[in-house]
C-alpha cells in the first residue's frame, strides 16, 4: 500500500514541503541589502559617474576642485584607493557657502541611502550640510551640519533617507552638500567613493528573520502534533 495515500501522510508531507520552502527563502534574508544606483570612485580625477548613472556638479572655482590621496572605505564593486576628491576654501576662503550637487534618479528603487568616506584638514572646511531635494531645484537640510575628521578612518558618513519617502522611485532625487568653515585658500575637505543606493522595487519583499522563526516554530509544531496524533491512533 502507498503511503502516501493516507490522508495524514499527505498531510504531513505538504507541511514539509512548505517549512523546507521557507527555510530556503529566510536563508536568503540575510543576502538582501541595497543596490547601488550610482557610485563616484574619483579614480578618474574627474567627477564624471564610475558606475551607475548620475551627474555630479560643483559651483566651487575649478581651480580649487583637485584630486589626491584616496582610500577603500566605502569603496564598492571591487575599486581600489586610487584618487579622492578635494574641494579647498580658495583665495580668500571664496568657495565657502559653496556646494556639490549629485543628481541621480530614483526611479526602481526606494529606500534611498547616500554614503562616503570623507576627511578634512584643520584649515579645511569644518561646517558641512548635507542636503536632499525631491524636484532637483528646491533643497532641504537633513541632520546637522557635519565635521570631518582628521583622516578617512574605516567608516564612511552614512546619510539614511527611508524616511524622506519623496526620494522614492523619482527621477529629480538629488542630493547636495554644502560647504563652510575654511579659513585657508588651501585647507581642503576630501570625499571619496560616493554612493547613492536604494531598494529596487522589482525585488519581492522577504520575510524578516524573526517574522521566519515564528512561521517556522509555529509549522513545526503542528506538524509534531499530527504526527503524535496519527501515532496514538495506531
Amino acid at each position: 500500500m502507498n503511503n502516501l495515500s493516507n490522508p495524514h501522510l499527505q498531510r504531513i508531507a505538504v507541511l514539509q514541503r512548505i517549512i523546507i520552502s521557507m527555510i530556503v527563502l529566510c536563508g536568503t534574508a540575510a543576502a538582501v541589502r541595497a543596490d547601488e544606483i550610482a557610485v563616484w570612485n574619483f579614480n578618474d580625477s574627474d567627477l564624471v559617474v564610475d558606475h551607475g548613472s548620475g551627474t555630479m556638479t560643483s559651483n566651487f572655482n575649478v581651480t580649487n576642485i583637485v584630486f589626491a590621496a584616496g582610500t577603500t572605505n566605502n569603496a564598492r564593486l571591487g575599486d581600489v584607493a586610487g584618487q579622492a576628491l578635494s574641494l579647498q576654501g580658495g583665495t580668500s576662503n571664496a568657495n565657502n557657502g559653496r556646494n556639490i550637487t549629485v543628481n541621480v534618479s530614483t526611479v526602481g528603487f526606494d529606500n534611498i541611502i547616500v554614503s562616503f568616506a570623507t576627511q578634512g584638514t584643520s584649515t579645511g572646511f569644518t561646517s558641512n550640510q548635507f542636503q536632499y531635494s525631491t524636484d532637483g531645484v528646491n533643497f532641504l537640510d537633513f541632520g546637522s551640519p557635519y565635521v570631518p575628521a582628521a583622516t578617512f578612518g574605516a567608516v564612511p558618513l552614512i546619510f539614511t533617507l527611508t524616511s524622506i519617502t519623496g526620494l522614492n522611485n523619482n527621477p529629480n532625487a538629488a542630493f547636495r552638500i554644502v560647504f563652510n568653515g575654511a579659513t585657508s585658500s588651501t585647507g581642503n575637505n576630501r570625499i571619496d567613493n560616493f554612493v547613492v543606493e536604494g531598494t529596487s522595487t522589482a525585488i519581492p519583499s522577504i520575510p524578516e528573520p524573526t517574522t521566519c522563526l515564528l512561521f517556522l516554530t509555529g509549522l513545526s509544531g503542528l506538524l509534531g502534533a499530527r504526527y503524535k496524533k496519527r501515532v496514538g491512533a495506531k
